[in-house]
């Protein structure tokens, strides 16, 4: 019995693997071109029944992308900030989109008792798209534009920059991809509509506490 364990491990291990890199070949693309040109049909992803490879996926390269690219894109500032402080951005990042996935569940599990948490992290991970976008839209401002300040892209949310404008898309999209979640399982298109900025709001200011608390 335990030696079968041991070689299932490996096995499970290369075919999640495998299914990654496909996901990462072959999947990611038409999944970003739906969310951003068909958000109001995306009631038939929140259906599908294996989603585990794709949530990890896209929560982890979420997760990595938002530590990385603020910090080879801040240049000389980060001597000052450090990398811990870069690395508490693509934590938080995550830790929101899993709160997004587990605020989502339970609503769903209320409402439709046979909803799996594994299947509703999936709603937390399509909401890293929007936000990998919006990255890359001010690292691409930082590189083409002089003197443009990338930090202030985050910071100035207010400041009327395009760095605010994608900003405010990417915070729609979100909201969007939590309303069409809901929806799938029937839930009101009132309620969904009120519940859905509220998660995605709730989520963010939860991963924001837990990484400054840590």
């Amino acid at each position: 019995m335990e030696t079968n364990a041991h070689k299932q491990q490996p096995t499970d291990f290369k075919e999640s693997k495998e299914a990654a890199k496909k996901f990462l070949a072959e999947g990611i693309g038409p999944l970003i071109k739906k969310v951003f040109f068909q958000p109001l049909e995306l009631n038939q992803e929140f259906k599908q029944s294996d989603t585990q490879v794709p949530s990890t996926v896209l929560i982890l390269l979420s997760g990595i992308l938002y530590t990385v690219l603020p910090y080879l894109m801040v240049g000389s500032a980060r001597r000052f900030l450090g990398f811990r402080f870069f690395l508490q951005i693509g934590i938080a990042v995550m830790i929101g989109l899993i709160f997004i996935g587990l605020l989502t569940w339970c609503i769903k599990k209320i409402h439709h008792k046979q909803t799996e948490f594994q299947n509703e992290l999936f709603t937390g991970a399509l909401c890293s798209l929007p936000l990998i976008v919006l990255l890359i839209i001010i690292c691409i401002l930082n590189l083409f534009f002089s003197g443009y300040n990338f930090m202030g892209g985050f910071g100035s949310f207010f400041s009327g920059s395009w760095s605010t404008i994608a900003s405010v898309y990417g915070f729609f999209l979100m909201i969007t991809i939590v309303f069409q979640s809901l929806r799938s399982v029937y839930i009101r298109a009132n309620t969904a509509w009120y519940l859905s900025p509220a998660i995605v709001m709730l989520g963010m200011y939860m991963a924001i506490k837990i990484v400054q608390w840590v």
